[in-house]
């Protein structure tokens, strides 16, 4: 066998190991998307929207005085928030779309309904606590003058 020969020979096993890579790549990004999906679906239970919420606060006379969408939302998985100002102190109500099955809203799902809290990698995975209610996140409530009626109401959504 000459040079030439044997120089085709290596670079066809380089591009059978370079696809055979690829494919095992994608393959394994396509599982992980489709486990994440799975798992997203089993903690999916009743989805509400975040002008429930609103519409609750307003039904037993807690006035929101101010409402600011949170464009940061997506720092926690969540696919929007809402900041409220009530009493002169701020609530964030966050909302999770049980459609994007990416890690960190996997992720932060699970770890809002079993321990209370998110976590923030972009912020050192920082850990906030949090409420979780039918695919609502409630953040900030626990210094706030109206706590109480803030997450009765919030729980009984």
């Amino acid at each position: 066998m000459n040079n030439r020969n044997r120089i085709l020979v290596i670079l066809s096993i380089l591009v059978i190991f370079i696809a055979a890579g690829f494919s095992i790549f994608f393959y394994n990004k396509e599982h992980r998307v489709k486990e994440n999906k799975q798992e997203v679906q089993e903690l999916e239970k009743e989805v509400i929207k975040i002008d429930d919420f609103k519409k609750k606060l307003e039904e037993a006379e807690i006035e929101v005085e101010d409402e600011t969408e949170n464009t940061e939302c997506n720092l926690i998985g969540a696919s929007e928030g809402v900041s409220y100002k009530i009493s002169d102190n701020e609530i964030q109500v966050y909302r999770f779309d049980f459609d994007k099955p990416d890690e960190l809203t996997v992720a932060n799902l699970k770890k809002a309904q079993e321990e209370g809290k998110v976590a923030i990698p972009s912020f050192n995975n920082v850990e906030i606590k949090v409420l979780y209610n039918k695919g609502l996140i409630l953040v900030n409530f626990e210094d706030h003058p109206d706590q109480e009626k803030i997450v009765e109401i919030f729980n009984n959504l």
